[in-house]
């Protein structure tokens, strides 16, 4: 039986295989995928066929194996951490869709190869590296992505002007605009500026406030994990997955279970217009003497800049 792609791989996971048992996935019948679990009962996504097989380094959460029966050759990927199987589902849709266009096995396989290959830089967990503060900070970052960027200027246009995670003056930058996303507790009453290249500028940008409210590990809130992975499944084309991938590890993020236990609720979202009126410093005003400069900004004292989203 082979299950159409549009089938939620996660539900399919979960109605339950036995060990050792796969069914076959994917509307590409010349190449066979197949998911299941492996013999160690860990779910598992597999590829046969006919290919000459090259040396691949499992990551410390994906398992690689490969084994040969008679002719074919058998490449499986089975996870060994299975709380995070919502995010290797998403991993293995990745790898249905780069074998549509395929039509022979040696290329399947090359293509799945450079597809770990990716998405192994999120699968080897640092044990949640990232402290609090950058992990809001991300978070902020991603939803204006996610609900700004991406719906105004598309995936691609969004990505090149995410320019965060190469820890330039400004967090998103395109056309004539720019912005500075600030992620704050709830209820904080001042953001703090970390450099005046921050807000400074000859042309007018935005200063966006996000405030959240930290909740309970059982609340149905937002984390770093459902929010990366809601933003891969949006995208289809390996270039902007990749280059998102990058960035994430620019960060120092990866799929590390320990984040789920940081989550979110979204209390408030402000945008402020910085002009020339607005309270910032600038490097022209300050002596050369002074060569960095961190303050905070009231926000009470700012809300005569407040602009529609």
């Amino acid at each position: 039986m082979v299950t159409k792609m549009k089938n939620d791989i996660y539900k399919i996971f979960r109605e339950g295989f036995q060990c050792g048992y796969y069914q076959r996935i994917g509307d590409n019948r010349l190449i066979s995928l197949y998911i299941g679990k492996d013999c160690n009962g860990r779910y598992s996504f597999e590829y046969r066929g006919s290919y000459k097989p090259i040396r691949i380094n499992s990551s410390d959460v994906i398992i690689v194996t490969q084994t040969k029966s008679k002719d074919e050759y058998c490449l499986s990927f089975s996870l060994d951490k299975p709380e995070l199987l919502e995010y290797f589902c998403t991993f293995c849709q990745d790898l249905i869709d780069s074998c549509v266009p395929v039509t022979d096995d040696t290329t399947a396989y090359k293509m799945l190869y450079s597809r770990f290959m990716s998405w192994k830089k999120l699968f080897k967990p640092n044990n949640g590296n990232m402290t609090e503060m950058e992990i809001m900070g991300l978070l902020g970052e991603l939803l204006f992505l996610r609900d700004y960027m991406i719906p105004k200027y598309e995936v691609q246009e969004s990505l090149d002007s995410w320019m965060g995670p190469e820890k330039t003056h400004k967090d998103f930058s395109t056309d004539d605009l720019w912005f500075e996303i600030k992620t704050i507790n709830s209820g904080k009453e001042s953001v703090k500026i970390s450099s005046m290249e921050q807000l400074d500028s000859s042309v007018n940008g935005y200063l966006v406030v996000f405030a959240l409210e930290k909740m309970s590990p059982s609340y149905d809130g937002l984390t770093l994990n459902t929010i990366v992975d809601g933003i891969l499944t949006k995208m289809t084309s390996h270039i902007q997955k990749d280059l998102f991938i990058s960035k994430l590890e620019l960060y120092g993020y990866d799929f590390s279970p320990d984040y789920n236990n940081y989550v979110y609720s979204l209390t408030k979202e402000t945008l402020y217009l910085v002009d020339e009126s607005f309270p910032r410093l600038k490097r022209e005003q300050m002596p050369t003497s002074i060569t960095k400069v961190q303050y905070e900004l009231a926000l009470s004292e700012i809300e005569n800049k407040i602009v529609a989203p």
